[in-house]
């Protein structure tokens, strides 16, 4: 197969040289750190007399145009951040404009295929190039350096300890479908399976087994729910969990083992069943919603007091809270706050919830109350857009301009991935992994969690073969399993997809169950207990065999990536250091390919040899020498063995 050079994505550069920014298309790096010296560089038409730059800034709508000079058959500019305020940070976008003989023209990227595009000028900024500068955070979490991450929802994973359950707690068996409302009835999430924080214990060295050195966990506060997204006291961790005893335990057996403990933080909203709301009059406090004296009053809005108040989408067991609030701030980011309390525990840091109806103000003080507590603290938002130009109620967010996030769950390389496996869709491939790596600074792409399924979609084997859950019922989707045939395709396909999100910039995060073969439609389906005993063991193996490459190849940790070819059969992408490069290629045809080279090792079948061979429906891993040329080609058979 030819045409490799195809698609490229131009290599990060040190920002201790001269930086380039090529800007004739979306493959140019378009992050760099404050107080860099960034040169630009465009192929610009035969007859232009005159090129300038067009830059215009976020925060202030402001344009500046800036000369160019011809460099042989290219305009150069460079644009020095040294002295610049606060190091030049912000986002910005940009566009190149050329005076010829025939007119005046523009230089901006087409929307649907992210190529160059050159056209008269009419519609101002749309399809800019994008430029973020940004502040380099010190003492970066070191641990999550190359690392493995594991996802757990703790009621549905495995029962450590026989905790009574409360009264009113709904016990469901291992093996059961989720309790679901369907057709408008009501749901009350009291339904567990009672798994608990000394069952995570007990599997820690399942876990190390996959090369896991970082287990995030779903909420684990004191609940009414089973999700525990209603939080109803930060200060305790529920006892149907184990309590606080459980939580230090696993704290402390997790650092035994070199393993770091993350903890969801839902800070946007409360339960209506809390400390802090207490509609139900469960707990001592006086609540604000049963009283305006309330020291929790003023943390929520009330439209008409108390039945009418504000609510995260809707939902009325979720009151939201008002982030900005100094009180409330307080709580969460003070010296004695929740914040803090269990970074001392000895936590290693936080996930938040909805990151995106935090306020930047909130986002820049939780990083600031985490750093101080522990300096290499992490800090993960829930984002599923482009976390670097996300626009969320009217204003655009500044996760990754050096305040707030260390990383986001990336959502649109997971979309990206399963369309492309699902369905072929290689023009989206290409086009998510050029703007998601091309857009975000190196260190927040490699802190990022890389995600196939969560807790909020569908498992991923049955994203990527089964049925459309559009127009169905939830009764319907709680029944519709994948056929034998879906199932054996899945796998292969799962097997792929995993293969590429471990070797994707950023950390790859197990959704506890997806290495075992679960499948299931969204909340609550995709929620199940694991299936102890009746794993795949086949698919476990081979995450096995991929977490232990991740982890021994150093340039998975940090590195370039290049996108290199992609077609509806066939994909290849390079991760780049500095003497070696790794190619990955995912082959989600029927055909056997060959990966032809001047001398390669293929890491996951350990075999080496100058052709070796990426079978249908598999992926591959070639290591090889930096600069060395390679090709793959389709394997055509010996007439004689037809």
């Amino acid at each position: 197969m030819a045409g490799f050079e195809r698609f490229v994505l131009t290599p990060a550069f040190s920002e201790h040289k001269t930086l380039v920014s090529r800007g004739i298309n979306a493959d140019g790096r378009g992050a760099f750190p404050t107080y860099s010296v960034i040169k630009f560089e465009v192929d610009a038409p035969v007859n232009t007399e005159r090129a300038s730059m067009l830059v215009l800034s976020d925060g202030d709508g402001g344009v500046t145009e800036y000369e160019m000079t011809r460099e042989g058959k290219r305009f150069a500019f460079t644009l020095d951040l040294s002295c610049a305020d606060d190091g030049g940070r912000g986002l910005y976008f940009y566009k190149y404009r050329f005076k010829t003989a025939t007119g005046d023209y523009e230089m901006r990227l087409r929307e649907r295929d992210c190529a160059e595009e050159i056209s008269y000028a009419a519609d101002g900024f749309y399809g800019a190039f994008q430029l973020l500068i940004y502040k380099q955070r010190k003492n970066a979490p070191e641990f999550m350096r190359g690392a493995i991450m594991y996802q757990i929802f703790p009621d549905r994973f495995y029962r450590g300890k026989d905790i009574p359950p409360r009264a009113d707690a709904v016990i469901q068996k291992e093996g059961e479908t989720p309790l679901f409302a369907d057709h408008g009835k009501k749901m009350l999430n009291n339904n567990f399976f009672r798994g608990d924080l000394w069952g995570v214990i007990d599997k820690l060295g399942y876990l190390k087994s996959f090369g896991v050195s970082v287990i995030y966990l779903n909420p684990i506060f004191k609940s009414y729910s089973n999700h525990r997204y209603d939080t109803g006291d930060y200060m305790q961790v529920d006892e149907m969990l184990g309590g606080d005893d459980a939580l230090d335990a696993l704290i402390a057996a997790a650092e035994r083992e070199g393993m770091h403990v993350i903890l969801d933080g839902v800070f946007n909203h409360t339960g209506s069943d809390s400390v802090y709301f207490n509609k139900n009059g469960t707990y001592a406090s006086l609540g604000a919603y049963q009283s305006k004296d309330s020291p929790y009053y003023d943390w929520y809005n009330f439209k008409s007091f108390p039945s009418d108040y504000e609510s995260w989408w809707g939902i009325k067991t979720l009151p939201r809270v008002k982030c900005d609030l100094p009180s409330y701030r307080e709580f969460i980011c003070g010296e004695n706050g929740v914040v803090r309390k269990y970074l001392k525990k000895g936590i290693s840091g936080w996930r938040l919830d909805v990151a995106d109806e935090l306020s930047d103000g909130f986002l820049a003080e939780l990083k600031r109350a985490a750093v101080s507590e522990k300096d290499d603290a992490y800090v993960l938002g829930e984002v599923w857009e482009d976390a670097t130009n996300k626009v969320s109620y009217g204003a655009r967010r500044k996760y990754f301009q050096g305040d707030e996030l260390d990383g986001v769950m990336n959502y649109p390389c997971r979309t990206a991935i399963i369309n492309y496996l699902r369905g072929g869709d290689f023009t989206g491939f290409i086009r998510t992994f050029r703007r998601i790596y091309g857009n975000y600074p190196p260190e927040n792409a490699n802190l990022s969690m890389n995600i196939l399924g969560t807790h909020d979609t569908e498992r991923i084997l049955t994203a990527l073969v089964g049925e459309s859950p559009e127009g169905k019922s939830r009764t319907e989707l709680s029944e519709l399993k994948l056929t034998e045939d879906q199932r054996r395709r899945g796998l292969k396909l799962l097997k792929m997809a995993y293969v590429m999100l471990s070797a994707l910039p950023g950390v790859p995060c197990i959704y506890y169950g997806d290495e075992a073969g679960m499948e299931g439609y969204g909340d609550p389906f995709c929620r199940g207990f694991y299936p102890w005993g009746k794993e795949d063991t086949d698919l476990a193996e081979h995450f096995k065999k991929v977490g232990k490459m991740r982890r021994c190849e150093e340039i998975f940790a940090d590195s370039e990536i290049s996108v290199r070819f992609a077609d509806a059969d066939i994909a290849c992408f390079e991760r780049i250091g500095e003497s070696d490069a790794v190619a990955v290629v995912v082959n989600r045809s029927e055909k056997t390919y060959e990966f032809i080279s001047g001398g390669a090792a293929e890491l996951l079948g350990c075999t080496d040899g100058t052709k070796l061979p990426i079978l249908p429906m598999s992926a591959a891993v070639f290591k090889i020498k930096k600069d060395d040329g390679y090709t793959v080609a389709e394997e055509i058979p010996n007439p004689r063995d037809i």
